[in-house]
């Protein structure tokens, strides 16, 4: 689910026409290369046995549509097993200290949330 598009592209780093067509077209035609980078494994995560927060900032986006952008994204689990990923796409300039703590609450969340339903 991608919500919040509009509001990206309300922010000033996103004028350019070129770049916001680039964005679109990956948030709605090639959303499984965002998938791939966004559910990349993480092993420092099962050594600690929560979430790990991963932050890609501008050029350390490996997809050139949000090169310009920050990514924020963390997994949520069932024990050892990668059930989803929350995450924060925005403008370089955002508040990553909100942005992250607001990943990994929502993460360790929705963690605890599937570690206690157990289906019959």
């Amino acid at each position: 689910m991608v919500r919040g598009v509009a509001e990206v592209l309300r922010q000033p780093e996103f004028s350019e026409l070129q770049q916001v067509q680039m964005l679109i077209h990956l948030l709605e035609e090639e959303q499984d290369q965002l998938w791939r980078l966004i559910f990349e494994e993480q092993p420092e995560a099962e050594e600690v046995g929560k979430p790990r927060v991963m932050v890609r900032i501008g050029a350390e986006n490996p997809l050139e549509p949000i090169r310009s952008c920050s990514l924020i994204s963390s997994t949520y689990r069932r024990g050892s097993v990668s059930l989803g990923s929350v995450g924060v796409l925005g403008p370089t300039r955002l508040d990553y200290e909100g942005a992250i703590a607001v990943v990994a609450t929502a993460a360790d969340y929705l963690s605890t949330a599937f570690s206690c339903f157990n289906p019959q």
